[in-house]
């Protein structure tokens, strides 16, 4: 195992047990029932929803090719 495995991973390891802890925490109840939050299913946002379905499918294509390929 060289340096870079070993330094790559303990960045992994870090980063995960710190995103568990902070996961833990919620915010407040101020900042979850606020009168002006952002409406996501509205149309202004439906484009969204659907670039990332685009996203999502290239990347399932990509996977799967790269996959049969080897």
């Amino acid at each position: 195992m060289d340096f870079n495995t070993l330094f790559f991973g303990i960045i992994i390891v870090l980063s995960l047990a710190v995103f568990l802890y902070a996961g833990k925490f919620r915010a407040s109840e101020k900042q979850r029932n606020r009168d002006d939050k952002i409406n996501w299913q509205s149309a202004r946002y439906r484009h969204l929803r659907t670039i990332l379905l685009i996203m999502v499918g290239i990347l399932a294509v990509a996977m799967l090719a790269r996959w049969l390929m080897s």
